[in-house]
């Protein structure tokens, strides 16, 4: 159900901008129009307009908002027109940067791009959770959209007090967007970038150990200060190589032999692909795939007949994924892999398609396991199972750990109680779970005296180990 906000006196008006006015501008619009009736008076247009895209049509169909009569406009067919604000809706990362006509104020507040994210997409049907995660995005935004303008326009006004109509000719393409508002992050909007950073750094690097700086002083793959030592964790060991820490873990020579050398990044705590027991023709869901190495280790149990998709959320990552694939495919013959751009809170996998959802050490780095857990079930079909290996709580870590950076992109401050994932599960209407304590990964991160794993000990209360709050386990689930 949509939530109407109350009019006032003169509706502020707002230009919601994009390149081609076909997708995110446009549902932009549509969305703040139906929420802030009366009170906000939105309208959209783009530097190179197309042609309205159905999907995203589609998608506001589906929340009761038709935007099918809109037509995409061209920037400079308002260029007489004077806005409360202009907000930027392009990907920074990938647009170009827009001209803007004059406004008050310039509020950056960038989207994912539907149709790039669902380009390797064959059908609507797996389109469409692309164009929903980014429309239930931008509904997010135009909610919190007054207390935004409030602030922005007070700030605008007392800036640009002595000149009527400056001249807003922006870059859109800056964190700032050239001294327009930049939108503040939410919690989770934070986390997401913290652990996006962290494995752009790692997919860099090829593995979690440290990285030279241009300075030649090493860094954490995490960090972005200097740092004696590299980090450690679930996310890979220091003094152990990746080969080393993954058959310490369960994975037989047989295993890596179909996977290509740079997609094994030591960032697996466990070896979900056996504990699923892979059949020939399984349609298998990779949740934070990375470099891909479950997904490659997957491959050839599910033979030709079967089928892997791995789901990243960092581009860096997914780059370094797809270009694995041309090597797995020599080595082994099939092409029955495929990487996709998504976050595991949104997965871009049609509802009941999967056979079985695998994820190692993944879980932990979003700030929203609930939903994950719903994605799961949704996107299994009946009968079908997931297969998790992950770092489990036994009880509460010190704050001290909680807060730790390193620590949250090496999957320890994000694990959560066991309890916790059982009500997860259940209330994602799973059955017969199942949560296996491994305390060897662990053990050996000890063993091996990783950096991380060093760190958390002297933080720890005396008297305390590390096995006393966490514990790497196996966790499986059916879907009935």
């Amino acid at each position: 159900m949509i939530q109407r906000s109350s009019g006032n006196s003169r509706p502020l008006r707002v230009l919601f901008l994009c390149t081609a006015n076909s997708c995110r501008s446009q549902m932009a619009e549509g969305l703040c129009n139906a929420v802030h009736a009366g009170a906000i008076l939105a309208e959209s247009a783009g530097t190179n307009p197309g042609v309205l895209n159905r999907r995203a049509v589609r998608a506001m169909v589906e929340i009761d908002i038709d935007i099918s009569h809109n037509v995409p406009r061209n920037i400079t067919d308002l260029t007489s027109e004077r806005f409360d604000a202009v907000i930027t809706v392009c990907d920074s990362a990938h647009e170009a940067c827009l001209t803007i006509p004059g406004a008050r104020r310039i509020i950056h507040a960038p989207f994912d791009d539907p149709p790039r994210l669902a380009a390797d997409s064959a059908t609507d049907e797996q389109a469409m959770p692309h164009y929903r995660r980014v429309r239930d995005q931008i509904k997010t935004f135009v909610q919190r959209l007054p207390a935004i303008l409030a602030t922005s326009l007070q700030e605008g006004d007392s800036h640009m007090s002595d000149r009527k109509t400056p001249d807003h000719t922006r870059n859109c393409c800056g964190d700032d967007c050239c001294g327009g508002t930049k939108v503040p992050q939410t919690n989770a909007d934070q986390t997401r970038d913290t652990v996006r950073e962290g494995y752009s750094k790692i997919a860099e690097a090829g593995t979690w150990s440290a990285t030279k700086a241009a300075s030649g002083t090493a860094t954490s793959c995490c960090s972005t200060s200097p740092a004696k030592t590299s980090g450690g964790g679930c996310c890979g060991p220091a003094t152990l190589s990746p080969d080393d820490l993954v058959r310490a873990i369960g994975y037989s020579n047989n295993d890596l032999a179909a996977t290509p050398d740079a997609a094994n990044m030591g960032l697996s705590c466990g070896n979900p692909t056996a504990l699923a027991a892979l059949r020939p023709g399984d349609f298998v869901l990779d949740l934070g795939s990375g470099g891909g190495f479950d997904c490659f280790v997957a491959g050839p149990k599910v033979g030709a007949t079967g089928r892997v998709i791995g789901v990243d959320m960092t581009p860096a990552m997914l780059t370094k994924a797809r270009a694995n694939l041309t090597e797995y495919s020599k080595r082994t013959g099939l092409s029955n892999i495929e990487f996709r751009l998504g976050e595991i809170e949104n997965i871009p996998v049609a509802n009941s398609s999967v056979d079985v959802v695998i994820s190692n050490c993944v879980l932990n780095l979003s700030p929203d396991q609930p939903k994950v857990w719903n994605e799961i079930a949704r996107v299994l079909k009946p009968g079908g199972t997931v297969a998790i290996s992950d770092l489990v709580l036994i009880k509460a870590l010190p704050a001290a750990i909680r807060n730790d950076v390193e620590a949250l992109v090496g999957c320890v401050a994000g694990a959560i109680l066991v309890s916790l994932i059982e009500k997860m599960a259940a209330d994602a209407g799973l059955t017969n779970l199942c949560i296996d304590r491994k305390p060897g990964y662990v053990d050996a991160m000890i063993d091996s005296h990783d950096p991380l794993y060093m760190r958390i000990i002297k933080s720890l209360p005396q008297g305390e180990k590390i096995g006393d709050y966490v514990t790497s386990a196996n966790i499986t689930a059916t879907k009935a």
